[in-house]
């Protein structure tokens, strides 16, 4: 992630605001794909269709969104170790779609 968005949750930790932490955690389960493209854009436009907290500044925002540009056609399976652009993120790990139905099957 992004330096500002790290140093964010880390202070936030730090006062104990659990819930802004979570909030900030989730925020790619929040935002969809087209919406991520937009703030990337730096397409401030897109604030209109989001429902984000006042504290939620812009520019944590496009830092957040910054680290999905270099991953280019998707994410690091943390079983596998192969990009995936479709799978599922469990407890802040992103697991591919092809290892969390073989889990799935399989348990």
């Amino acid at each position: 992630m992004g330096k500002l968005f790290e140093e964010t949750i880390v202070n936030l930790t730090r006062k104990g605001a659990a819930e802004k932490v979570n909030f900030l955690k989730s925020l790619r389960k929040k935002i969809m794909p087209s919406q991520l493209k937009k703030i990337q854009q730096n397409d401030k436009s897109v604030l209109r269709e989001l429902f984000l907290p006042k504290w939620v500044s812009w520019e944590l925002l496009s830092d957040w969104a910054a680290d999905f540009k270099e991953q280019g056609e998707g994410r690091e399976c943390i079983l596998c170790g192969k990009k995936a652009a479709v799978g599922i993120d469990f407890n802040e790990k992103f697991i591919c779609e092809t290892c969390f139905l073989k889990l799935k099957n399989h348990v």
